[in-house]
Order: structure tokens, then sequence, then C-alpha cells
């Protein structure tokens, strides 16, 4: 992280905090002791692979009786 970064909590939860520090311009995504940097434009579309995923591991999992989604 450099030293003139300042990430400004954009979401938290009990799993993830997601922060944006509008001096690097960066996305600091932070899940228990796991952080990772991200352009915005790489975060975007992590967020969109996440969501399609997701989708399909849903449909997936309505296929197979015996896996369940926790959400």
């Amino acid at each position: 992280m450099a030293s003139s970064c300042r990430p400004q909590t954009v979401f938290e939860s009990s799993t993830v905090d997601i922060q944006h520090c509008p001096d690097c311009q960066m996305i600091h995504l932070t899940m228990g002791s796991i952080t990772i940097r991200m352009t915005e434009h790489h975060f975007s579309e992590f967020a969109k692979d996440i969501s399609r995923g997701l989708f399909e591991f849903s449909n997936h999992s309505l296929s197979q009786p015996g896996i369940r989604l926790m959400m």
C-alpha cells in the first residue's frame, strides 16, 4: 500500500471488506487475512465473474440434491 493510500470503506460484511482508495484508484478487497488490490476496472469484471459463477453454481446445485447453496 502506498504511503499516500487512504482507502475508504464502500461495503463491509462479516466475510468481506471492500474499500476504494481515491489516491491510488485501487479497490482493496479484504477477506479474512487476505487482501487483494485491483484496479476499478478489474474489480468490476471480477464482480461480474463472481456473479456468473454463483449463478452457474446455483443451477448446478439444484440438479444435485445433496449440494446446498448457503446465502
